[in-house]
């Protein structure tokens, strides 16, 4: 992929591609700024970074769900970037280890920790779910997109859509496959939008339709089209953020209705708002 396409992506497909790009990127920052901090300790520091690396590893892989990450890394990276989920989290969490790893090098007396710390407002917030799991029915929810604004504030990286519930995936205290729409924004994207996402869940005929600002992508709800899903399955709404969304949604650059107010398009007829008060 050009970085032209990179600069403005326009699906999710070619937003996996550029995320992957910056993961290996970031993957071999890793390796560099640990090699270089291996050369500097002590041998007690050596052995304190080497355990909390380890630990960082072992925490990422836990809260990420990924059952492998060792072995040849393209291939560990491709089959990463079919979860758009999993893809946001990894990038999350490699990219705090790479700010921890770079401030130890510069201060290089206390040893960075494996999971980051709460922000001085308490716990950020990285992911938001609907309250129940859905296995019947037909359900709707939208996702607003302020680009402009979430690039003035931070760059990130957004999967949104459904997620199977983790019981049912076989990862315990995690979720499983998610279905839906990768989004970047970058400091240097030169094209940038607000749009509104729409998510219709046919759970009773297994079938995910995804539409931007009313326009439905592959396929209107009701048809053959779309995405297909596994019937007689759990699924939740989901938005998973690579930066704390707690800004973000307060300023509703992110707005994420799973159906507790008026939708901004039509619900689709005979879908239900996927998450009610």
């Amino acid at each position: 992929m050009t970085r032209a396409q990179c600069d403005h992506p326009k699906t999710s497909a070619e937003a996996a591609q550029c995320v992957g790009d910056e993961l290996r990127g970031a993957d071999h920052t890793i390796n560099r700024v640990y090699g270089d901090l291996m050369k500097s300790l002590s041998a007690e520091d050596k052995v304190k970074l080497r355990d909390d690396q380890r630990a960082w590893i072992k925490t990422r892989d836990k809260e990420c769900s990924l059952l492998w990450s060792k072995g040849d890394r393209e291939a560990w990276l491709a089959d990463l970037l079919k979860d758009y989920q999993k893809t946001v989290c990894v990038v999350r969490l490699t990219n705090d280890r790479v700010q921890a790893l770079n401030n130890y090098l510069k201060a290089n007396s206390v040893a960075p920790t494996a999971i980051p710390a709460a922000n001085a407002d308490g716990e950020p917030v990285y992911d938001l779910f609907t309250r129940e799991p859905k296995t019947k029915g037909k359900w709707y929810f939208e996702v607003k997109v302020d680009e402009p604004s979430v690039q003035k504030m931070a760059e990130a990286t957004f999967s949104t859509g459904i997620t199977q519930a983790a019981e049912e995936a076989g990862a315990a205290n995690a979720n499983g496959f998610s279905y839906g729409s990768l989004i970047t924004v970058r400091r240097i994207d030169k094209v940038v939008e607000v749009y509104t996402l729409g998510f219709a869940i046919d759970l009773d005929n297994g079938k995910f339709y995804t539409s931007k600002n009313g326009a439905w992508e592959q396929g209107t709800p009701g048809s053959s089209g779309g995405m297909d899903l596994i019937r007689g399955r759990s699924y939740r709404g989901q938005l998973t953020s690579s930066v704390a969304l707690n800004a973000l949604l307060k300023s509703h650059v992110l707005d994420v209705n799973f159906g507790d107010r008026a939708f901004v398009y039509h619900i689709p007829d005979g879908y239900s708002p996927l998450q009610a008060n």
